[in-house]
């Protein structure tokens, strides 16, 4: 049995649904970060870092989405659904894709669209980290809209660990004008990925509509 620590709507979203397509038992525990939870010394015991997702497995505590992903997928997904097999170009490609969107997307531009207090105290620099964030991401959501003629985001005929990702990354997007969410294929493909009865249970689970401002 797993234990997944998240937070509503945040990147432990990934592995939330991940879990749920995978159809391996869990449980899960929120975080609550309105009353700083998350950095509270409990949770410390759990993740030093103060982050999610965390996940409790039977070989210890395990963090970072990548390695989720890379874990889960090696141990539950033989046919190399949602992760293809170990030495094959469709498993790079995949992890390749997962890390553009950890680094470039989540934790570079988001991370400066989200918490832009955290690169300066002037409150006019503050603004200026969040706008710059903000054009650069409208850029990549509007690049990316225009390419997305296919079905899904991989390029592949059903769904992998890195459209789980992207759904994330879209979601986020709704908070910028316009919303990624609202641009025409990112929309289609977005519903389309909503729609999973998987992904929707994870929804659900964590009380967040996909389109909605929670």
């Amino acid at each position: 049995m797993y234990t997944l620590y998240f937070s509503p709507g945040s990147c432990s979203l990934i592995i939330h649904c991940l879990l749920e397509e995978l159809g391996v038992p869990f449980e899960v525990k929120r975080v609550d970060f309105a009353t700083q939870e998350h950095h509270g010394a409990d949770y410390r015991k759990v993740n030093p870092k103060g982050k999610v997702p965390a996940l409790a497995t039977p070989d210890g505590v395990l963090t970072e989405c990548m390695a989720l992903v890379e874990y889960l997928c090696n141990r539950h997904d033989a046919e190399g659904r949602w992760l293809a097999k170990p030495g094959t170009w469709r498993r790079a490609k995949t992890l390749e894709a997962i890390a553009t969107l950890s680094t470039e997307l989540h934790n570079n531009l988001f991370n400066r669209f989200f918490h832009e207090d955290a690169f300066s105290s002037d409150p006019k620099v503050q603004a200026e980290v969040k706008a710059v964030a903000g054009e650069r991401l409208l850029e990549f959501f509007r690049g990316e809209d225009a390419g997305l003629t296919r079905e899904y985001w991989s390029g592949n005929g059903a769904p992998d660990a890195a459209d789980l990702y992207f759904m994330v990354i879209i979601r986020w997007g709704r908070w910028l004008a316009p919303p990624a969410t609202r641009m025409k294929n990112l929309e289609s493909y977005f519903t389309r990925m909503t729609g999973r009865p998987a992904v929707a249970r994870a929804f659900q689970r964590e009380g967040i509509p996909p389109f909605g401002t929670t």
